[in-house]
């Protein structure tokens, strides 16, 4: 039996993805629909993950994105995969990752509809 599938709700990031300013670390933290989210681009695909280290509460925007698409904590240096969110150094915390679609008419973000991950 399949699992049933997740239902979001999508918010628009940007109608012109390509004129957000990452900044020096190629992360930006913004706040959407009441939640503060961290956003880079990595291999030419857009990620969505929590503002603060699930570990210690670090900002992530302060961290960087190593060679092999890890979010790495400024504070600790956890890494964590921007894939999936899986701890990567084996400290057991996961960070949340979002969806994200790009559109034709802009970048998407997805927040679960119950409130969960």
């Amino acid at each position: 039996m399949n699992p049933t599938p997740k239902e979001y709700e999508w918010h628009l990031i940007s109608d012109n993805p390509d004129s957000l300013l990452l900044g020096e670390s190629g992360i930006l933290e913004f706040a959407i629909a009441g939640k503060k989210i961290c956003l880079t681009k990595w291999q030419e695909k857009w990620k969505a993950f929590q503002a603060l280290c699930p570990h210690a509460g670090a900002p992530l925007k302060d961290g960087y994105i190593d060679s092999k698409g890890n979010m790495v904590c400024p504070l600790h240096h956890y890494k964590f995969s921007l894939s999936n969110g899986h701890n990567c150094t084996g400290q057991g915390y996961d960070m949340r990752v979002y969806p994200l679609e790009l559109r034709a008419d802009g970048l998407y973000v997805g927040f679960r509809k119950d409130g969960s991950k």
